[in-house]
């Protein structure tokens, strides 16, 4: 029996590509090369496994043999900047020695959407449940009434399964939003209230403005969940956007998490080529919904 193809026949390109942020400052680093070794590397991708590449020496000199006047090194530096400013996830980069993206996984997934089969790691994949989940086409499957017959023992929980799992979702929810801290405050300590008589003034803490440095000293929480937050600010501060927006969709995005709806908000942005005036407004605006 022949082998089930899993990678595509072809992956769809926007005509204003090469006008995506991060593959122009690609460019502008490394010269016109980066932009033909990425497509090498997307039709390698997207041919190969349809949603991820390995990559590794034989790689990037397998690569470097077929393009004109680019060595190894310059592949594998191209590369790592695209990891570096978010075209690539870097965290699976960094675990797996892989490339890929969620553009990238959602791309395969609606390409491959009439397959009897498709299939993304658990440990690669980057999208939230819902985007991943396989509609059955009308025509595919055929199921008897006793597959798909459940009895009410089996659909029924008991009142304490259902507190208990509130009580779980409700707990997991105040760690996410409690779990970061306050915007750092003043040199010196608290400030006075004003007015009044000064020995009845109370300190009152006042919060100062965010400063890109900030930022950059935050540092996601140890507790396991998996997180790109340095692809994230490097995307944020590659959108020129606010220290004080920065903020906010750090903590809303719980540091990056991986499979989030920022991610998607970046994907987004890019492919509407500058058409999106605030991004730091729509990222919070899609992580507020």
């Amino acid at each position: 029996m022949g082998r089930i193809k899993q990678g595509l026949d072809y992956f769809p390109l926007n005509t204003d590509f090469m006008h995506d942020r991060v593959v122009r400052r690609v460019m502008k680093r490394e010269g016109d090369s980066a932009f033909t070794i990425l497509l090498y590397t997307l039709s390698y991708l997207y041919s190969g496994e349809g949603y991820y590449i390995h990559v590794d020496d034989d790689f990037y000199d397998e690569l470097s043999d077929r393009l004109f006047s680019t060595d190894n090194d310059r592949v594998r530096r191209v590369l790592r900047l695209f990891v570096e400013y978010g075209f690539f996830d870097s965290s699976l980069y960094e675990r797996y020695g892989i490339l890929t993206s969620a553009d990238i996984q959602r791309q395969f997934l609606f390409v491959t959407k009439r397959r009897s089969r498709r299939h993304i790691s658990p440990d690669y994949c980057l999208l939230p449940d819902e985007e991943t989940v396989h509609p059955v086409l009308p025509d595919a499957v055929a199921e008897t009434a006793d597959i798909v017959t459940q009895t009410p023992d089996t659909v029924t929980e008991s009142p304490d399964t259902v507190t208990k799992n509130t009580l779980l979702k409700r707990k997991e929810k105040e760690r996410k939003e409690n779990i970061l801290p306050n915007p750092p405050l003043p040199k010196g300590g608290d400030e006075e209230e004003k007015g009044g008589d000064s020995s009845n003034r109370k300190p009152a803490k006042k919060k100062r403005e965010l400063t890109q440095s900030d930022i950059d000293r935050m540092q996601a929480p140890a507790d396991g969940h998996p997180r790109n937050l340095s692809g994230l600010l490097e995307n944020l501060r590659l959108y020129r956007i606010p220290p004080s927006e920065q903020y906010a969709i750090v903590l809303k995005s719980n540091y990056g998490e991986i499979g989030g709806k920022v991610w998607k908000g970046f994907g987004v942005i890019r492919a509407s080529a500058g058409k999106i005036k605030l991004p730091g407004h729509y990222l919070l605006s899609i992580l507020n919904n």
